[in-house]
């Protein structure tokens, strides 16, 4: 007698293992609304500790046919384990959720019996202390897609609440803001590493500033030196270490010699000439073609110009 093999089953999920944090972006946009009149803005976002927001799924546009935005499918079927029995071929993300709650949620139902307009579960209020939502909790994932649905009002990272004014509250996934500022953290250690090799003396010092392709002023002291590079530092570690690491760093500081020795001529910020007026390009064009090995006549002319210059 033939065995039929037992298909396993794919469990899928509507929840997710993480933990997120619901935060107050800084005063800005329509915080500004809180303010009295007078008053400065402050990276608090709340002026009055009672102050709270309220969020629901919000209405479609009368073009879009109006009434609730939709933000449960209710299509795709997964194998949830928890309801196999009661939903053998599976079961839509809208079907999960009423069986959680215990509720209606058609979008279309009329009156005081519509959830999304009515019930305090479809509704999520906010104050300034903001609010940890357990993704794996069913209830707590509703609010979590309620929140995001407000597309204008939500930033859905801490990463995208820069992009627009009339975010109110950002979603941090803690995890990956704690990568985040660790990351940031080495990248300031290595950065000031980097910082003391820089500064160990004056030829190297004065060479990252040129690598910017600024010339050094003659009252320059070594303490004005190391202050601009420090201020480079301090705008942004990831970035100075951009500068310093960047395959063209020496080429920069050769350039910008070449320039102040007459040897190259700086036409504007992206184009560059020899001084009999031949096109270089921008600057990665001129570093290319000085450091092509055709070209070492040339290189070697502009090399002997800049150490005369250095000379004089």
């Amino acid at each position: 007698m033939e065995v039929k093999e037992k298909k396993e089953v794919a469990w899928g999920s509507f929840t997710k293992d993480l933990i997120v944090s619901v935060k107050p972006i800084e005063s800005q946009g329509k915080w500004g609304t809180l303010l009295v009149k007078g008053q400065e803005m402050r990276k608090d976002p709340y002026i009055y500790n009672k102050a709270k927001r309220s969020y629901q799924v919000p209405l479609r546009s009368i073009s879009q046919g109006g009434g609730v935005k939709v933000i449960l499918d209710d299509q795709k079927r997964v194998m949830i384990k928890k309801y196999h029995e009661k939903y053998k071929e599976g079961m839509t993300q809208k079907e999960f959720f009423e069986n959680e709650l215990g509720v209606d949620l058609n979008t279309t139902t009329k009156g005081m019996e519509n959830f999304w307009r009515y019930s305090n579960l479809g509704r999520v209020t906010l104050t300034k202390e903001g609010l940890s939502l357990n993704l794996n909790l069913s209830i707590d994932m509703l609010k979590y897609l309620i929140l995001i649905s407000n597309t204008t009002l939500i930033s859905p990272s801490f990463e995208d609440r820069i992009l627009k004014a009339s975010y109110e509250f950002m979603i941090v996934d803690e995890s990956k803001t704690a990568a985040l500022e660790v990351s940031e953290a080495e990248a300031e250690a290595d950065a000031y590493v980097k910082y003391a090799e820089i500064t160990r003396n004056t030829e190297t010092t004065i060479g990252f500033i040129k690598s910017l392709g600024r010339a050094i002023p003659a009252t320059a002291t070594d303490n004005w030196l190391k202050l601009e590079v420090l201020k480079v530092l301090k705008a942004g570690p990831t970035k100075f270490l951009d500068i310093v690491n960047h395959p063209h760093f020496e080429g920069k500081i050769f350039v910008q010699e070449a320039v102040e020795a007459g040897a190259l001529l700086r036409k504007s910020k992206d184009r560059y000439t020899l001084d009999n007026g031949i096109e270089l390009g921008d600057l990665t064009s001129t570093i290319n073609y000085l450091d092509d090995v055709e070209h070492q006549e040339v290189r070697m002319r502009v090399k002997a110009r800049i150490e005369l210059y250095k000379g004089k």
